[in-house]
């Protein structure tokens, strides 16, 4: 099987929120959140692999600075729901669009990793997992993406690439001793951490490692 087979028959079984805790100790879980939060809003973001030499390549994105919770952050595209629009896939499609220039139509869709709660935020995030057969053309938009990084996946099976850091916040405010991953000199944590980790569990599932 290649590896966008060997994914599709991981998220059978998907490594969950267990994965999500190993980035984030100390955060709740989504399914407690989501007991007594029904006020969400919706948001959908995609996580493209594309083929590179004989591995693949993942995408991620550091968003612009601006007066928001996510200012300056490491993502991957993507955003919340338009009103005229029915599903986060459909977010998460075109946003990555709007974002990067990538088009929907070149996007193979395989799956949904598990939902992510933001309780700074109050966004209930849906990650998809994306294919792409070749290595893309970015288009960005420069009004929301400062700069697009891809990376190899096999950065994520090496533990030197997942640190402990403080992250400095606005109004002087710092959070201490966040895991993270450290990706082409990028601090990657919160949410995106948690997604990128149930991948790197995913990943060490498929290569016999975990």
């Amino acid at each position: 099987m290649n590896l966008k087979q060997m994914l599709q028959h991981q998220l059978q079984n998907l490594p969950g929120e267990e994965s999500h805790l190993e980035m984030f100790p100390l955060r709740g879980k989504t399914s407690e959140a989501l007991k007594t939060v029904t006020d969400y809003k919706l948001s959908g973001v995609m996580a493209l692999f594309y083929p590179h030499d004989q591995s693949h390549k993942l995408i991620l994105i550091e968003r612009q600075t601006y007066d928001g919770k996510h200012s300056g952050q490491m993502s991957f595209p993507g955003g919340k729901l338009e009103q005229h629009e029915t599903s986060s896939l459909h977010a998460a499609l075109r946003e990555t669009h709007e974002e990067i220039g990538i088009d929907p139509q070149t996007i193979d869709v395989i799956g949904q990793l598990s939902q992510v709660y933001i309780p700074v935020s109050n966004f209930l995030v849906h990650p998809y997992l994306g294919f792409l057969e070749n290595e893309p053309v970015y288009h960005l938009n420069e009004r929301e993406v400062k700069s697009v990084i891809s990376f190899d996946i096999t950065a994520l099976l090496h533990s030197e690439n997942r640190i402990t850091t403080n992250i400095a916040l606005d109004k002087g405010t710092t959070l201490k001793n966040v895991p993270a991953f450290l990706i082409e000199e990028k601090i990657v944590w919160g949410a995106t951490a948690l997604m990128l980790n149930e991948i790197r569990v995913m990943l060490q599932r498929i290569q016999g490692l975990g």
